[in-house]
């Protein structure tokens, strides 16, 4: 079985405390090993027959993107990404071979779903890098800043293999500027680095750019100018700070989610900031106890239609319950969401607790097993992981043993059937 090696992403980690509000990281990986991913999942700018998807010679030795002379060309991605503002952080990583001297191989984001190519592998319309031999280019729009690597010629040199791993980091900060970074690091064949701590070059530029400060949704892309670049592989993109990902046509929301603690309730907001010329016909807000990425199939509160700000107020909450909360809107093509949320409700101060929060887990932690007392009948019970992943369920009375030895050692949810959720740890 052929495999890839490159660095990988949870795509959400969660953070136990008595307030819990996280933001989603979100990853997605072109690995160029599905038949026809290249032209399924990317747009081609142009009409050059010399970039193809081959099932060989990537990482590993099987599927990437071959470029097999000399042209120029972009490639954006169908699925989109929303910006959100002050703390948006995007990173995108990518191997890549260079074999031949002359020309230059660039990615990052633009907000053109079809962009073509300008100058030096960019689009006229985005920000990103663009790499040689003995430098680079940070490309925002019509503007560049080029410079030499430090150590020469870089691209030609430093890897026996050919293979290098390129990591730009691009964080948006106020008053629409932009923090660029790029990390340049040989690798082998394989995807293994020569040196995984340390690139061995390192660029940064700081750029003001509204254009795309403001824009609503972003494509990845990448570029080839010339014929510097063989291989095209492993293209990783990685989002935090709110941002999420909207499919080809579906509309554009962001949301954002609070523990209200004057009220006793979780105040949501969200926004649909572009229809994608498509009718909104639904949105609102999702949620579950037990989903840790909850969808319209989980509880849903549907807020009208149309683009535009709406808000809510989730009532009545569980204590000692962790809720999983995003915004959502609808239109023929599709389904997008916001940001989620995670918020414990421990957070909350006199919240009214009824006999329901009478039923306790001991020992807690736990090593072998937990029980239950305050049950006045026997319920149906389901243990989840802080992933919202069922990993054990069965039936309790009061007082009566749940064996826990298999579980690995944590915090997990125990959720009865008509109460709410309790925490506990497994030692």
């Amino acid at each position: 079985m052929k495999t890839k090696t490159f660095l990988r992403y949870v795509f959400i980690f969660l953070t136990i405390s008595n307030y819990l509000v996280v933001n989603s990281q979100v990853t997605k990986v072109f690995d160029f090993n599905t038949k026809d991913q290249l032209f399924s999942e990317f747009t081609q700018g142009g009409n050059s027959k010399l970039i193809i998807q081959s099932s060989k010679d990537g990482i590993g030795g099987s599927g990437t993107v071959n470029v097999l002379g000399d042209t120029n060309e972009v490639f954006t991605s169908k699925q989109g990404y929303s910006i959100t503002g002050k703390g948006s952080h995007y990173e995108f990583k990518t191997y890549f071979k260079s074999e031949f001297n002359s020309g230059y191989g660039g990615f990052g984001f633009t907000s053109n779903p079809n962009a073509t190519h300008y100058l030096y592998a960019a689009p006229n319309e985005g920000l990103g890098i663009s790499v040689h031999g003995g430098g680079y280019i940070f490309n925002s729009g019509l503007s560049s800043e080029p410079g030499s690597w430090t150590h020469e010629d870089v691209l030609n040199s430093a890897s026996q293999d050919k293979w290098y791993l390129a990591v730009l980091s691009i964080d948006l900060l106020a008053n629409s500027y932009f923090n660029m970074t790029v990390d340049i690091y040989p690798a082998n064949s394989d995807g293994t680095l020569v040196n995984p701590l340390n690139p061995i070059e390192t660029k940064t530029w700081k750029v003001q750019n509204k254009a795309m400060a403001n824009s609503k949704i972003i494509y990845a892309y990448f570029a080839f100018g010339g014929h510097r670049i063989t291989n095209f592989d492993n293209y990783i993109i990685n989002l935090k700070g709110g941002s999420t990902t909207i499919e080809a046509g579906a509309p554009v929301v962001i949301g954002s989610s609070i523990l209200n603690n004057s009220t006793k309730t979780i105040d949501v907001s969200g926004d649909v900031t572009d229809d994608r010329s498509d009718e909104v016909i639904e949105k609102g807000v999702v949620y579950s106890t037990s989903e840790s990425l909850p969808t319209i199939s989980d509880s849903k509160i549907t807020i009208g239609n149309g683009e535009g700000s709406f808000s809510y107020q989730l009532e009545n909450l569980m204590p000692n319950t962790i809720y999983y909360i995003r915004t959502y809107a609808k239109n023929s093509k599709g389904i997008s969401y916001g940001s989620l949320t995670s918020i414990d409700t421990n957070d909350l101060t006199d919240i009214e607790i009824d006999f329901k929060a009478k039923i306790k887990t001991y020992p807690n932690p736990s090593t072998n097993y937990i029980s239950l007392s305050g049950l006045t009948e026997s319920e149906n019970y389901v243990i989840y992981n802080m992933q919202g992943k069922q990993v054990l369920k069965g039936f309790v009375s009061n007082n009566n043993k749940i064996e826990v030895k298999s579980l690995t050692n944590g915090m997990y949810l125990l959720k009865l059937e008509k109460f709410e959720m309790i925490k506990f740890i497994k030692e």
